[in-house]
Formats: C-alpha cells, sequence, structure tokens
C-alpha cells in the first residue's frame, strides 16, 4: 500500500504488523514491527533516513485524516456531563394515571380473554343448512294480435 504517511497518520492493526523502509533504488534498507491498536506514525518517521520511503506491509492500514488541521484534544475530553450526585425523582402525576390506566386495560383484557375462553368450551347445537325451495317459472302468455303475430 503506497499511502502517503505523514506525521498526523494513524496506523492501525488488530494483530500488529510491520513497517518497510525503502531506498530511492526500490530495495527495502529495513522493516520495523508495529504493535497491534491504533498507533501514531509519528515515532516511525523519525526512524526513516533521508531520502529512504516508508511503506505499509502485511497486517497493517495507514489512515491519514480527513483534513490537514490538527486537533489538539481539550483535557477534560473524556470526562462526562454526568451529574454524580445524581439522585432519581418520584413518580410524577402523570405517570401514576398512566400506570393505573395501564393495570385498568390489562385487567379489563384478561376479563375479555376469559368470557373467551368460556364461550369457545360450550358445546354449540350444529344447525343445518336451510333448503332453498326451489324456484317455479310463470307461464309466459302468449297474445295474438289482430294480424296472427304473437306478442309476448
Amino acid at each position: 500500500m503506497s499511502a502517503e504517511i505523514t506525521r498526523k497518520t494513524r496506523l492501525v492493526s488488530a494483530k500488529g504488523g510491520t513497517l518497510e523502509i525503502v531506498d530511492p533504488m526500490g530495495e527495502i534498507v529495513a522493516e520495523i514491527a508495529v504493535p497491534p491498536g491504533n498507533v501514531s506514525a509519528v515515532p516511525y518517521l523519525d526512524l526513516v533516513p533521508d531520502g529512504c520511503a516508508l511503506f505499509v506491509a502485511d497486517g497493517l492500514a495507514a489512515l491519514n485524516p480527513r483534513h490537514r488541521i490538527g486537533i489538539q484534544p481539550h483535557p477534560h475530553a473524556r470526562e462526562t456531563g454526568a451529574n454524580p450526585d445524581y439522585v432519581p425523582t418520584s413518580a410524577t402525576r402523570l405517570e401514576r394515571e398512566m400506570r393505573l390506566t395501564l393495570a385498568r386495560m390489562q385487567t379489563a383484557t384478561k376479563r375479555v380473554e376469559a368470557r373467551e375462553r368460556a364461550l369457545s368450551s360450550i358445546e354449540r347445537v350444529p344447525q343445518a343448512p336451510a333448503e332453498v325451495p326451489p324456484v317455479e317459472e310463470l307461464p309466459v302468455e302468449v297474445i295474438e294480435d289482430g294480424e296472427g303475430q304473437g306478442v309476448e
């Protein structure tokens, strides 16, 4: 990988890896072991002789920052804003009303489910389908007009 390694580059690996110092002719001068984790590239850049370049080898990734502006972390950056003297408040009136309503709904649901179970356990007499009466067709009346033609 030929990513440019600068003083702001972070070297990242899960199991550790190696950096190669390569001279201008392309010959590997030295290999440097890098420990696992997220490591700054600054100490390794100080080991590179003039005219040589530093390249990432197996098991290592070089991550450059998204921008070139360096940001110094604030000394209190890792502290949380949590209140160390936190005491939970008592339940409010609305919370108690909500819990009461929820309890009423649950008892009503249980009552309905019990009634459903009781009704499903009752044996019902099957009802025979009602007979459909046959449809009788009425005779069609034919009326003859004076010329001998039939009209319905």
